[in-house]
């Protein structure tokens, strides 16, 4: 395996632990949730929701990961990696940007995380197809 395809590997690999991590906190919100007192009101369906809406991001690392690892052995997983890759990308750099316009404020460097890694597997994805003369 070269060097580019285990760099492939490992991102997926860091991507199959950024969702296992987002899906247990998701349990952890959503079941946890009603023993919490919160002084909002209907704040137990609310952090409810947001455990739902992390455990669907948390699927989607998932399954990005699994797809990464796969990518390493498999050339034609090369290219739907390239584009999980750049979605995610766009995603999490579209969350920054929200976060700067909406004038709340917000802890932006776990989207900048993200976008890192997923950037740096799209380079090791486009090096490995390059290598392997895939189209």
């Amino acid at each position: 395996m070269s060097k580019n395809c285990r760099g492939v590997q490992g991102i997926g690999f860091v991507f199959v632990l950024f969702g296992i991590i987002a899906m247990a906190a998701a349990a952890l919100m959503y079941f946890g949730a009603p023993s919490v007192e919160l002084d909002i009101e209907d704040g137990v369906q609310i952090a409810q929701m947001f455990g739902i809406i992390l455990f669907v991001i948390g699927l989607v690392q998932f399954i990005f990961g699994v797809v990464g690892m796969r990518a390493a052995k498999h050339e034609n997983l090369l290219k739907p990696f390239s584009w999980m890759c750049g979605i995610d990308i766009i995603l999490n750099l579209s969350v920054v940007g929200l976060t700067f316009t909406s004038g709340e404020g917000g802890e932006i460097w776990p989207n900048l995380i993200f976008a890192a890694v997923a950037l740096s597997g799209l380079i090791f994805s486009y090096r490995a197809m390059l290598e392997k003369g895939v189209e």
